[in-house]
């Protein structure tokens, strides 16, 4: 493949295949990581994340400069993530391109046609139909992103390697970039801890012309020496970022993961490594317990199958012969893939037992595994035949896998349009599982189709009775249809299940609040804040509640709290001022008022309750002036006319004027409480008009 310009082309062909994902609605945890994220929502939210190692800081400071861009438009999202999955096959390329210059020593001997293994891996990597969840789902940009710093890290490293050995140069400027990518990645997931041993492969299989025992024995030391930043880590995470075991609410203990990750890794991600088909973000997998049961077993010797063949190939690399090139780059690619799958399916219980953007950094490896199964297939034929045609044929082998691949991508890009045809997807290919019911419940939710949505949660409660999040969104359901009884019974039995589900708190505190039940509605919404602190509905609603329980102190610490999560929010504002007001905090209620009215020209109320002050502490021309501003964004607030009328009645003994601003309010508001002492005022003042 022989282009003159092979990065750019691969460029455009992954805009092409990705460029359907653009308009893609957020998903699952695109919710509770991007949509209710109060630190992402301002540039002056990054010193409350950018210092906290195991909150992935760098992951969100890339959204937070998505909002500042697009807000919550998801165009700027998945752009971001193009560009990423960009980045990272031009790594990929890199690498390679550093591999052949390592094995340059026995290439041209031994394969002429090294100048294309780039471009295949990278073109492997770019198009492999598993590289769509981690990029077309916004939340797994961290994948992307940590595969980035990774090879960035890996790359420099043996740059700065390179000059030292060959050019005498002692290369620290690439030493301290590749030191730099490896804390970049720490920022942002966990799967860089494996970089280290990652350099050691690389050397193993690409500078070492040793026996692996004295290979071994020259980089004992250094070896040693690795462990000591992976336990540091290990113990700063164990006793100061919540324990590696606690990592998740996973429940699941550790040799039940482990034997359960004997099967997943063979029989699904080699799977799909291979045959990219049936692609599913909610697999149904079975959890394995039990080791002593021999058909759990199927998964361990299938892993020592792949195990076997990497010795083999890796201790056969010392044997000097025409596939030295293709056995090296298989040998460094099975040890990348087991490497890098480690953080996630070794021994730390996670939440689910597969996930395909796991398979991101992995694939690195897999996609030089797959061109060094090309050469060798297209060198075979080369070799034994001069038929043209059977050459043309492999060439054109390579070429329908690489059309087959695109095809599949654009394909999936679809199902994750919206969260509606993502879940369905699942649904079907997971009929098993709950979560799929549910979240395509949530999805009918959203659209309000409501008949819909009971539905999917009731199935999902066919398979699960006691599952919380179907019991609490089946129950939201019936609140929105105004049944608050059947709404109730189901948030607490929601609660029952998981008494420190916030959701259910929450939602049972609104129906609570609308069957007036308003004191057991306020405790619910303590309940949400106390087990999720950033649960900003919460602290906005129980603000609310608090001044129709005559709690202001409260009211003032709920909206001051949820202000600073959404300082721009021109309703809190308006309530803190309110708030304020009724305490007595006057010059403070003033102030609230006015950012409110700022933030949001169209809301007439601000100006309103400005008047009423003004009002109060006799300012009386400036009170007109506002009641003025409410009344030119909103004409049709009787309370403003009133307002005005009285003022020019009393103080302004302008009987005209304050006749036509007290007809007005009544012509808005025939029935207002006081009516009937409004129409004798009106015929009062008609009657002193001059005839």
């Amino acid at each position: 493949m022989n282009l003159k310009s092979p990065k750019l082309f691969l460029s455009l062909l992954i805009v092409l295949i990705y460029g359907n994902t653009i308009l893609n609605s957020f998903h699952f945890d695109d919710i509770p990581s991007i949509l209710e994220k109060p630190w992402i929502r301002g540039w002056d939210k990054i010193p409350q994340f950018i210092f906290s190692v195991f909150q992935r800081p760098l992951v969100i400071l890339s959204f937070n400069l998505n909002y500042a861009i697009s807000e919550f438009a998801v165009w700027s999202y998945h752009i971001f993530n193009i560009c990423f999955h960009i980045l990272a096959s031009l790594l990929v390329f890199k690498l390679v391109q550093q591999i052949m210059f390592f094995l340059k020593d026995i290439s041209s001997k031994k394969n002429p046609y090294l100048f294309s293994w780039p471009y295949i891996t990278a073109l492997v990597f770019a198009l492999h139909p598993l590289s769509t969840q981690s990029v077309t789902y916004i939340s797994s940009r961290s994948s992307t992103m940590a595969t980035i710093f990774y090879l960035s890290g890996l790359i420099l490293f043996f740059k700065g390697f390179g000059e030292r050995k060959f050019n005498k140069n002692l290369g620290r400027i690439y030493f301290f970039g590749a030191t730099f990518f490896l804390l970049l990645g720490g920022l942002t997931k966990e799967i860089i801890v494996t970089l280290p041993a990652a350099l050691f492969v690389f050397h193993y299989y690409f500078i070492s012309r040793e026996n692996p025992g004295k290979w071994i024995s020259q980089n004992l030391k250094w070896i040693l020496l690795l462990f000591i930043p992976l336990l540091t880590g290990v113990a700063y995470k164990q006793f100061f970022g919540g324990g590696f075991l606690a990592a998740s609410s996973a429940k699941l203990p550790s040799s039940t993961w482990l034997l359960t990750q004997t099967s997943v890794v063979p029989f699904e991600y080699f799977r799909k490594f291979l045959f990219p088909f049936n692609l599913n973000l909610d697999v149904n997998f079975p959890i394995l317990s039990n080791w002593l049961n021999p058909k759990n077993w199927l998964g361990i010797f299938s892993m020592g199958l792949l195990i076997t063949l990497w010795v083999r190939i890796s201790i056969g690399i010392k044997t000097k012969g025409p596939w030295e090139i293709e056995k090296r780059c298989a040998g460094f690619s099975l040890a990348w893939i087991f490497l890098t799958l480690l953080p996630t399916s070794s021994f730390i219980p996670l939440l689910d037992a597969v996930m395909e953007h796991r398979t991101y950094l992995p694939l690195v490896g897999f996609a030089l595994l797959a061109t060094s199964i090309f050469s060798w297939a297209y060198r075979t034929v080369v070799n034994h035949t001069s038929n043209d045609l059977l050459i043309s044929l492999v060439h054109t082998g390579i070429l329908l896998v690489f059309v087959l691949f695109s095809l599949i991508v654009v394909d999936r890009n679809k199902v994750w349009k919206d969260e509606l045809t993502l879940w369905a997807d699942a649904k079907q290919k997971s009929s098993g599982l709950v979560r799929p019911y549910n979240n395509l419940g949530e999805a009918h939710d959203k659209l309000g189709n409501f008949d819909q949505a009971i539905e999917e949660f009731k199935g999902a409660l066919k398979i699960n009775p006691n599952y919380f999040f179907g019991l609490n969104n089946l129950g939201n359901i019936y609140g929105k249809q105004g049944k608050y009884v059947e709404a109730i019974n189901y948030f607490q039995k929601a609660l029952d299940q998981k008494s420190d589900y916030s959701p259910a708190h929450y939602n049972i505190a609104r129906a609570y609040h609308l069957v007036g039940k308003k004191r057991e509605a306020a405790e619910s919404y303590r309940k949400a804040i106390q087990f999720n602190p950033y649960f900003e509905q919460a602290f906005y609603n129980l603000a609310y509640l608090s001044m129709e329980l005559s709690g202001f102190d409260e009211a003032i610490e709920n909206f001051n709290k949820f202000i600073k999560m959404q300082p721009n929010h021109s309703r809190a504002h308006f309530g803190l001022g309110n708030a304020l007001m009724m305490k007595g905090q006057l010059d403070l209620a003033m102030f609230e008022y006015r950012i409110s009215g700022k933030l949001d020209p169209t809301f007439a109320l601000p100006y309103m309750n400005m008047a009423n002050i003004q009002i109060q502490t006799k300012n009386i021309s400036a009170a007109i002036e506002n009641y003025e501003k409410a009344l030119k964004i909103n004409p049709g607030l009787p309370a403003i006319h009133l307002s005005l009328g009285m003022i020019y009645y009393q103080f302004m003994n302008n009987a005209s004027k304050a006749l036509g601003y007290l007809k007005e309010a009544l012509r808005l508001d025939p029935s207002q409480q006081g009516a009937a002492r409004l129409k004798s005022l009106i015929v009062e003042l008609e009657n002193k008009q001059p005839a």
